[in-house]
C-alpha cells in the first residue's frame, strides 16, 4: 500500500560499541531528495524532524520521478527516542542503535483518484476519505498491511556521514536490525 516504514540496506556493522543517551546529534530537520521506493511503485521526498525525544517521519508521496505530482502524505510520529549503543561501520562512519515509541501514523490523500481508490476499498476501515483530509490509521488494517498500534516500540540504527544521515530497517521485536541503508541520504537542513 502506501506505508514505508521498512527501509532496506546493505552496510555492515562491526562489534565496536558504547552507550549514550543524548539525541543532540540528530536534533533538527533531515530531508531526502526525490527517490523511488523499494517496490518501484511511488516516488518520495522524506523529511525526518527530531526535537528532543520526539521524531517525525513525513513521507511526501508522488507519482512522478521529479516529485512534482503530489499523491499523498504519510506522517509517522514517535516519542521516547532513546539513543543507545554506538556502532562503527566498515566504512569508518559511526552511528548508534536507537529505540522510539509510535504515537501515530496519519495519511492524507492529495488527489481525487487517491480518494476514489481509498473509498472504493474502505481502506484502513474508513468510508469517509476526503481530499486533503488527514486520517489516523494507527493500528488499522489497510489492505493486506496491518499498521502498528500506538506505543509499539521500534528498534533501528543509523549512521552519520558528514551532513548525511542514513537509516537502517525498523524492527518491533527481538534484536536490532543489523544493517544501515546507503540510500536515501537524509541531508541536514
Amino acid at each position: 500500500l502506501f506505508l514505508s516504514l521498512t527501509l532496506f540496506s546493505c552496510a555492515k556493522k562491526s562489534d565496536t560499541s558504547s552507550t549514550t543517551t543524548t539525541t543532540t546529534e540528530l536534533e533538527g530537520v533531515w530531508k531526502t531528495s526525490c527517490y523511488i521506493d523499494s517496490d518501484n511503485l511511488s516516488y518520495y521526498i522524506t523529511t525526518i524532524s527530531v526535537t528532543g525525544t520526539n521524531l517525525e517521519i513525513k513521507d511526501e508521496i508522488h507519482s512522478d520521478s521529479s516529485c512534482n505530482t503530489d499523491d499523498g502524505i504519510l506522517a509517522s510520529n514517535f516519542s521516547s527516542l532513546t539513543i543507545g549503543e554506538e556502532r562503527t561501520y566498515s566504512s569508518g562512519s559511526t552511528g548508534h542503535r536507537f529505540t522510539m515509541n509510535l504515537d501515530s501514523i496519519k495519511y492524507t490523500p492529495e488527489t481525487t483518484a487517491a480518494v476514489i481508490s481509498l473509498l472504493s476499498d474502505r481502506t484502513c476501515g474508513y468510508g469517509d476519505w476526503a481530499l486533503n483530509t488527514e486520517k489516523d490509521i494507527t493500528g488499522n488494517t489497510c489492505g493486506s498491511t496491518t499498521i502498528p498500534s500506538a506505543n509499539t516500540t521500534f528498534l533501528s540504527q543509523y549512521k552519520l556521514v558528514g551532513n548525511n544521515f542514513y537509516l537502517g530497517t525498523f524492527g518491533t521485536t527481538g534484536s536490532y536490525p543489523d544493517r544501515v541503508s546507503n540510500e536515501p541520504a537524509y541531508i541536514k537542513q
